[in-house]
């Protein structure tokens, strides 16, 4: 094993411990009330090693939500072409499989600019998905509202997903959520074709 890999893997679990550490704080208070040595503390790293990856606790934030958005928007890429309980299945065991990052952003102690962000992915993926499925050949502003209706009424599932602590198993989630985009296509497919 080269030593790139060695410092690949070493530099991988301190961003890990930094992740998991910040995400759990940040459940308990805002992330303006966060000091680095109370990070790396919680994190058991060296200040140092925390101030050689970012600049402050803010750059290290936004590092982790351009991950999770990659991430997400990675499953969506790689999954564009699935059928909706196999898109769902993937989507929902990658929240599962993160739950403390997830609930990190689910919860109130963060920017607004996640949400914002994973709306907007989703709203595009879903009229994109509309569009390709139904024939609509122009995307409305009234589709627009539908689409963020929908979406909006999708994020409020999974935030109380999180808020239970991930009681609600992922097939009982799946199934939800395969339920819904079944009938909201088909009221979209009726309303726009």
């Amino acid at each position: 094993m080269s030593i790139n890999n060695k410092e690949d893997r070493r530099v991988r679990k301190t961003k890990r411990a930094l992740r998991e550490g910040f995400a759990e704080l940040l459940t308990e208070k805002s992330m303006q009330e966060i000091t680095v040595r109370e990070l790396t503390d919680k994190a058991d790293i060296h200040r140092s090693t925390f101030y050689a990856n970012f600049t402050d606790i803010h750059d290290l934030y936004g590092q982790i939500e351009g991950a999770i958005i990659q991430e997400i928007s990675d499953i969506f890429l790689d999954n564009n072409d699935s059928n909706p309980k196999a898109f769902f299945e993937i989507l929902f065991k990658y929240v599962y499989d993160n739950k403390q990052i997830c609930r990190m952003f689910l919860g109130r102690n963060v920017s607004p600019t996640f949400f914002s962000r994973l709306t907007d992915m989703f709203k595009e993926a879903c009229l994109v998905c509309w569009r390709d499925s139904y024939g609509i050949t122009v995307t409305t502003e009234e589709l627009e509202y539908y689409a963020h209706f929908y979406l909006s009424g999708g994020l409020a599932i999974v935030d109380k997903w999180a808020e239970d602590n991930f009681e609600y198993s992922v097939e009982q989630l799946v199934k939800i959520f395969t339920d819904m985009d079944v009938n909201f296509g088909n009221f979209i497919k009726n309303k726009f074709t």
